[in-house]
This record gives structure tokens, C-alpha cells and sequence, in this order.
């Protein structure tokens, strides 16, 4: 059981990563501008929507945010709800990419309108999970790595992961490696970025065409062992005749891949800008007196302009009023020598 969190709290999100045996087994990212999203054990007052008899179901209004569904079979102290009617509701999964939360009924509400009751912190969703872990004030830095789709193995060989609205597809490509070897390096590396990126719902991994029994066996194993020690209930199918594994993995919500990448595979604007702003507040620090310029790509810096989670403010409470932001082709940290700053 993992017994360490090392958690950092950047500029527009709050970072947090799993230590077991001095190696990172899970990442979590939470952004401001998430801040409105439904997370598993958080209470809502809800408005009722609509009522889906075919799916035994109500879409409820949680105030910001995808509605959530509200199962009948997962309420049974729940009266028989109408429209319009206000009820105190728990989130038991929470809202990802394409899927609203999914809620059950406490009771009836007394709120005029939808709204946030209890929210879950970041510490209090991964005390719950690893009861008794301790937090550690530190850098959190492969947390960019982890939203990458190419991996390249040790050896010879690489990975590819592609998140797809059906579930999450990785293909290992041998490369220049021998194919046994890239085989069992990359089973247990799979494993490894899958509990680590957050991975979850129906996996599908294409493994080259091993023709010994034998290869196949330890390619499977290496990959079932990876999972050891993983509270996210994995189900692995054996390997097939065409070298493909399925698995399914609890969802705990978005992986990192999701939160700072687009659906074209590449940074987010948002992913962008909070690069912009992490790498400032290491040169400020390193630089205790040096007025900076922040140089972003055009898309982040209006993003940044538009200031709609509050960085700046808060930039400023930590290095000072001593920053600008600019736009430019790549993201560069430089002194600023306009005329007047020293």
C-alpha cells in the first residue's frame, strides 16, 4: 500500500502524485477552471430536468456543469420525483470528458437554485483511497510526460496510446528491438502508465505476433503482475490469437491525457498557458529581484488575457508584481529590459 503523496499547488492547478518503492505510480491533476466539476462523494442541491421512464432515470441540473443522472434503482428512499422539483443528491461517479456524473437521492432540498453543497479536496479523495498515506510540499514534474502518446522503450520499440470515445487503444511497435524483449518491456510498461495516467473503462492493447507459447505466456504475466497491488479492480482477458489483450479498469475520472490534452492529441490552450505560467514562477524563483517577461503562443497568451480562473492575482501574491506576459511563437522566460525596469 502506498504511504507517500507528494501534492504542489502551481498556478492554476494542483498537482499530486502516488510514491511506491521511491517510484511515481499515479498522477492526478485538478484544475481551477474545473472547479464546477461534479467528483465522486461531493453533495449537490439539484433541479430535476426530465424523467427518462425507458431508462428508469432523472437528469438533474447540478448548477454548473453536464447534468447529472440520477438512477431510480440506485434511490430507493427516493419519493416519486417530478420536474422542476429541488433534491439534495451524492455524486457516486463523476463527470468525465464526454459523460455527466452519475448521482443518487438523499432527500428533498430546500434550495431556490442548483449549487455546489460539499466539495471533496484533492487530499480528502486520495486520503479515502489510501487511508493513512502522508502528503510531502514538493515538485510535482512528470505529470507532462504522462499526457504524451509515444513511448519509447528501453531496448528498442515504442508505445502508442490513443484515447478514443469507445475506450483507450495502445499498440506496441517493435522498432529496431528484438521482438521478445520489446514484448515484455513494453507489458510492463503499460502497466505502469496505465495505473499512473489514470486510465480506465475498456483498454484494447495490440502486442506484436509472439509465435512461441511460451513468449506469449510471459508477455501476458509480465503485463498481469504490473497490475499488482492496484485498487482499481483490473480485469484482464487472456491474450488472443492475434496478440491483442482486453481489460476493463474502474473509472476514477478523466486521465491526465484528457484533462491537458485535445482531441487532436496536442496541449490544450489551457495546458499551454499553465506551462507558461510554472516555468515564470521557477524563474522568479531562482531570480528573487529580475522583472520577467512571460513570451507565450499567440492562443494562450489571449487565454491568459482573459484571466478567467484569477492567475494573475494570485501569481502576484507569490513573486510580486513583477511580470508581463507577451506573445511569441514558443514559450520562453526572459529579464525584462524595457526601458524604466532594471
Amino acid at each position: 500500500m502506498a504511504k507517500l503523496c507528494r501534492t504542489e499547488n502551481a498556478i492554476g492547478e494542483e498537482r499530486a502524485a502516488i510514491i511506491e518503492h521511491k517510484r511515481d505510480i499515479e498522477y492526478y491533476v485538478r484544475r481551477w477552471s474545473d472547479r464546477d466539476i461534479a467528483r465522486k462523494g461531493e453533495v449537490f442541491s439539484a433541479r430535476v430536468l426530465r424523467i427518462d421512464k425507458d431508462m428508469m432515470a432523472a437528469f438533474v441540473d447540478m448548477g454548473a456543469g453536464r447534468n447529472g443522472l440520477l438512477r431510480f434503482a440506485m434511490s430507493n428512499n427516493a419519493p416519486r420525483l417530478v420536474e422542476g422539483a429541488m433534491v439534495r443528491v451524492e455524486v457516486l461517479r463523476q463527470a468525465e470528458a464526454n459523460k455527466g456524473p452519475l448521482v443518487r437521492f438523499i432527500e428533498p432540498s430546500g434550495a431556490d437554485k442548483p449549487a455546489k453543497e460539499k466539495s471533496i479536496s484533492l487530499r480528502e479523495t486520495i486520503s479515502a483511497r489510501y487511508p493513512g498515506i502522508k502528503f510531502e510540499d514538493s515538485l510535482v514534474n512528470g505529470i507532462d510526460e504522462a499526457a504524451e502518446t509515444e513511448i519509447a522503450l528501453q531496448g528498442g520499440g515504442y508505445v502508442y496510446i490513443e484515447h478514443t470515445r469507445a475506450g483507450t487503444m495502445i499498440d506496441v511497435d517493435t522498432g529496431t528491438g528484438q521482438k521478445n524483449a520489446v514484448g515484455i518491456a513494453a507489458a510492463r510498461e503499460i502497466a505502469r502508465q496505465i495505473r499512473k495516467r489514470g486510465i480506465g473503462g475498456l483498454i484494447l492493447v495490440d502486442f506484436p505476433n509472439f509465435r512461441k507459447r511460451k513468449v506469449q505466456a510471459d508477455v501476458w504475466q509480465t503485463f498481469k503482475d504490473g497490475f499488482n497491488g492496484d485498487i482499481d479492480g483490473p480485469k484482464i482477458a487472456p491474450l488472443s490469437r492475434f496478440g491483442t489483450v482486453e481489460m476493463t479498469r474502474t473509472r476514477t475520472g478523466s486521465s491526465i491525457a484528457q484533462i491537458m490534452m485535445g482531441k487532436d492529441g496536442e496541449p490544450t490552450t489551457e495546458t499551454i498557458a499553465l506551462q507558461g505560467l510554472r516555468r515564470l514562477t521557477t524563474e522568479a524563483n531562482v531570480d528573487g529581484g529580475a522583472r520577467l517577461v512571460l513570451q507565450v503562443p499567440e492562443a494562450a497568451f489571449q487565454w491568459l488575457e482573459a484571466d478567467t480562473i484569477g492567475w494573475r492575482i494570485a501569481l502576484a501574491e507569490r513573486i510580486g508584481e513583477r511580470f508581463r506576459i507577451v506573445s511569441g511563437a514558443t514559450i520562453d522566460v526572459y529579464k525584462d529590459e524595457t526601458k524604466g525596469n532594471t
